[in-house]
């Protein structure tokens, strides 16, 4: 025969780890709730060189330049579960681009913005603690827009790479992050090639990488 006080007393074992998980069940129930994330940031961007010596018939030898500066943008992440989420992403830099010769001393050419618009992923690793690292990928279209008159902007085919991290506060709606990333852009090299085979013979241009760093730190609002 069970006694009613071992009765008594398992239940109020019980009621009380009740108690105790219903907080915890409460926030997840709650983080499970956010499907969204905006993230303002801003931060500093370096690099991002052509060379010119393969276009001497319309430019000297020598490589132009962007100045490193101040950058700012924004991060739409749609979050899917298992810490990964999509995101469209948009960064914007207003600097000065930069003419050095091969021979003679560098010249300033004027204002020049660049624009970076992408769709990628964002995967999250580690124990699921507040402070989050995770690393990234997008695809998208870089807009150079060089600011001297009747010189137009290119739209070209750009991606990203980088990682970072995410820290949430306690109430999981407001938190920091963090970015180190990699822009790279595919544009003509200036440079052509020549084959032949059975069809006959073909020209090809050749293509340059310009890359880009950047580091950014940014306020998370999660809704």
């Amino acid at each position: 025969m069970v006694r009613r006080s071992s009765v008594v007393r398992s239940v109020g074992v019980g009621f009380a780890l009740w108690l105790a998980a219903s907080p915890v069940q409460a926030q997840l129930e709650e983080v499970s709730e956010k499907r969204f994330e905006f993230t303002p940031y801003a931060g500093y961007q370096w690099g991002g060189a052509f060379e010119t010596d393969a276009l001497s018939t319309v430019a000297p030898a020598g490589e132009l330049r962007l100045n490193d500066s101040f950058v700012y943008g924004g991060i739409l992440s749609f979050l899917y579960g298992m810490r990964g989420a999509v995101e469209l992403t948009y960064l914007r830099q207003d600097t000065d681009i930069s003419f050095d010769p091969v021979i003679g001393t560098a010249t300033q050419l004027g204002s020049f913005a660049v624009n970076y618009i992408q769709i990628g992923g964002r995967q999250g690793f580690g124990t699921g603690s507040a402070l989050q690292p995770f690393f990234d990928l997008s695809l998208g279209i870089g807009i150079f827009d060089p600011k001297a008159e009747g010189i137009g902007s290119s739209t070209r085919f750009s991606w990203s790479f980088g990682g970072g991290a995410i820290y949430m506060f306690p109430s999981q709606k407001i938190g920091l992050r963090t970015d180190l990333k990699m822009w790279v852009t595919p544009v003509p090299s200036g440079e052509y090639g020549t084959w032949c085979d059975f069809y006959g013979c073909f020209v090809a241009e050749g293509t340059a990488w310009v890359t880009q760093g950047q580091i950014t730190g940014g306020l998370v609002f999660a809704f």
